[in-house]
């Protein structure tokens, strides 16, 4: 399917982590479960006309091939009367309990393809755009690589080792999807990482690590640049069987850019390599990034993630400046179709990439969660989105 340029999309997300392995419920610790009716309404007063929203897996998906779709049914039906077009999340960092190894266990491409094929049916002409999984080089950078998450596998042989089955599955979910309802887009984000070197000696290593952002829509598009990313996985211990296949569709793709997402390389006193986020005045920016990935694949983009921690200022500030890269990119021809503002309301605990669950309140939010978890007090950031909503994408790219 091949998406045209229709319009700009003025999109929120809300924070759907759930991640039973971890001890990770961001639905229930954002009180979203209790108020999620007055959460979407909210995201269309905020200016949105679309919401990247999750589905968690773990909860429809008690037994093998049993789905209970109740829950799911009524948020679709209020996306419906509220006027709000969903892009479905239907795997964000977690699975169900039956497949006991998690990303890694046997039955997790088929039971993923089969979950993903039921949504789809289910949803055919109501959901008219899927996420199938959730960023899925940082979900597997962060339970291998950097192995901060369980099952831990550290280095370039744990990433190609969990890799694998995310990719295998992802082939065999997004297959399923055309085969239930074809007309269904395929809107898959990832993190847009790129890494910069203020030491000569650490550009190889910058270099490698940004080609690294690339492995999953590599394997699951292919194409000419493809080589380098097989040549590395190949050698970190990826099935060379697994290596070709053929390409997938995917429709848009979405990149995940926060003030954190451009990292600087540099030697410590010990001659260690320290990774530290890059300063505003050396970020190549958004438009950078979409250039890269258009120049690669040439889909049609979005930002599926953006925000910046801290006070209004800085968080209205962080809108203007992502506007502006995202208009440049749309002048010099690069098919840009919309921005998201992630999290709608505040998000928990990912100060500490959820390793340390203490309840810790990140304000990156258009709504802070105050006075208590179960309110939503708005910041000037969400004022500064809903006019730029209303005002439009079209403007000077300078």
């Amino acid at each position: 399917m091949t998406i045209p340029r229709a319009g700009f999309r003025w999109i929120v997300g809300i924070e759907n982590a759930f991640i039973p392995d971890m001890g990770v419920d961001e639905l229930s610790w954002t009180r979203h479960r209790e108020r999620w009716r007055e959460d979407l309404a909210l995201a269309r007063d905020t200016g949105a006309d679309a919401v990247r929203y999750g589905i968690t897996w773990p909860e429809v998906e008690t037994a093998p091939g049993v789905y209970g779709w109740t829950a799911v049914d009524l948020v679709v039906d209020e996306f419906e009367r509220l006027g709000l077009e969903p892009i479905w999340d239907l795997v964000h960092f977690g699975v169900p309990a039956h497949l006991a190894g998690g990303f890694l266990d046997p039955a997790f491409p088929d039971a993923f393809a089969a979950y993903a094929g039921a949504f789809a049916e289910r949803y055919r002409g109501r959901v008219r755009k899927i996420t199938p999984l959730n960023e899925p080089y940082i979900t597997t950078y962060f339970r291998a690589g950097k192995a901060i998450w369980p099952p831990h596998l550290p280095g370039d042989e744990g990433f190609a080792r969990l890799l694998h089955p995310i990719v295998v599955g992802l082939r065999r979910a997004i297959r399923a999807i055309d085969a239930a309802a074809p007309d269904t887009e395929i809107w898959l984000n990832d993190g847009a990482d790129t890494f910069h070197a203020d030491d000569p000696s650490l550009r190889a290593e910058a270099d490698f690590r940004t080609l690294q952002r690339y492995a999953a829509f590599d394997l699951l598009l292919g194409g000419p640049a493809a080589g380098e990313t097989h040549a590395w996985l190949k050698r970190a211990g990826f099935p060379e069987d697994a290596l070709e296949d053929e390409p997938v569709r995917v429709d848009v793709i979405g990149l995940d850019y926060y003030p954190e997402t451009e990292h600087v390389l540099s030697r410590g006193p010990d001659g260690a390599v320290l990774q530290r986020p890059a300063p505003p005045e050396t970020r190549a920016g958004v438009h950078a990034a979409c250039r890269a990935f258009f120049d690669r694949y040439g889909r049609p983009l979005f930002v599926a993630e953006s925000s910046a921690s801290g006070d209004d200022a800085r968080r209205r500030a962080w809108i203007d400046w992502n506007l502006r890269e995202l208009r440049a990119a749309d002048a010099a021809g690069i098919p840009v179709l919309g921005y998201t503002w992630w999290p709608l309301f505040d998000h928990v605990d990912w100060d500490s990439l959820l390793t340390d669950l203490k309840g810790s309140i990140c304000p990156a939010g258009l709504y802070h969660l105050r006075p208590t978890t179960a309110d939503r007090a708005p910041t000037d950031a969400a004022a500064a989105f809903r006019e730029a909503a209303a005002a439009g994408f079209a403007g000077d790219a300078a």
